[in-house]
C-alpha cells in the first residue's frame, strides 16, 4: 500500500514484478517508471524485482483486510523509508497517473 483516500476507506497499491514485461512497458515512459529492487537489504525479498510506478491499483481496506484476516502470510514485509519516498516520488512524477489520482490518494496536495 502506498496511498489512501481521506476517509481511509481506499487504498492503492503498486505492483512488484519479477521482470518487465515488455508487451505491457513497451515504450521508454513506461520503463522509466520502473524502479529495480534488489534482496539486499530487504528481508520481504529473495531476487531482483521492478516496482511499477506507471500506475496505481485501488483496493477498498475491507477487502486488503479480510485478505489479511484469511491469509496472514501474504504480508511479506515493509518497504523502509528510504524505499518509501522513492516509489513516492516515482508516482508523483508520473505521466502516466492523472492528478486527480495522485490527489485522491495523498500524493498531491
Amino acid at each position: 500500500m502506498v496511498g489512501e483516500t481521506g476517509d481511509k476507506l481506499t487504498v492503492v497499491s503498486v505492483f512488484f514484478n519479477t521482470k518487465l514485461n515488455e508487451k505491457v512497458n513497451w515504450n521508454l515512459d513506461f520503463k522509466a517508471q520502473q524502479i529495480e529492487f534488489g534482496p539486499e537489504g530487504r528481508d520481504y525479498l529473495d531476487h531482483k524485482c521492478l516496482i511499477d510506478c506507471s500506475k496505481l491499483r485501488p483496493i477498498p481496506r475491507d477487502e486488503i483486510n479480510e485478505a489479511i484476516k484469511a491469509r496472514p502470510g501474504i504480508i511479506i514485509g515493509k518497504l523502509s523509508d528510504e524505499d518509501f519516498s522513492l516509489v513516492r516520488t516515482q508516482i508523483i512524477h508520473s505521466t502516466t497517473i492523472k492528478g486527480k489520482l495522485k490527489k485522491k490518494y495523498g500524493f498531491l496536495d
